[in-house]
């Protein structure tokens, strides 16, 4: 093989490497993007809830949302809003401490997973009396990313 073919080789075999590694450093950083974008809005969805924001929450989630809770369902939006968060709305806002455990995206889906403390004892107002665990599905739809799954499980504490 002469220099000049070896040093096609070699240039090639460099470009190609260079576009792999610029390419997975990419993906990497579209994923972190997502990951952030998909993280921002779980934080808000909580944080509306605590705050009995319907409007904040509505901007959040897909119109065909499916939330489940505790082998309820709720279909849609409206059912979501009308049967479930503004009936539970009317009652007591109560101190929450939550966080996102884990959160997993892609520039095309996302899932996450929170655990929140409710502090719903008025006699014991510093201890924990409900933990509710929280499931999303998210995706990315024309106007940002949205919630289109939920899933809802609550405990009350001993």
């Amino acid at each position: 093989m002469s220099t000049r073919t070896l040093a096609a080789a070699n240039w090639r075999a460099v470009a190609f490497g260079a576009l792999a590694v610029f390419s997975a450093a990419s993906r990497a950083q579209g994923d972190a993007s997502a990951e952030n974008a998909t993280r921002d809005v779980v934080t808000r969805f909580e944080r509306a809830l605590q705050d009995h924001d319907v409007a904040a929450i509505a901007a959040l989630v897909a119109d065909d949302i499916v939330v489940f809770e505790n082998g309820h369902r709720n279909d849609g939006w409206q059912d979501f809003r009308d049967n479930h968060l503004v009936p539970e709305m009317k009652g007591p806002k109560h101190p929450m401490k939550g966080a996102v455990v884990k959160l997993r995206a892609t520039p095309r889906l996302a899932w996450a997973y929170s655990r929140t403390e409710l502090f719903a004892d008025p006699e014991k107002p510093r201890k924990v009396s409900h933990v509710l665990w929280s499931v999303y599905v998210l995706e990315p739809r024309p106007e940002g990313w949205k919630i289109l799954s939920l899933d809802w499980s609550i405990g009350k504490q001993k």
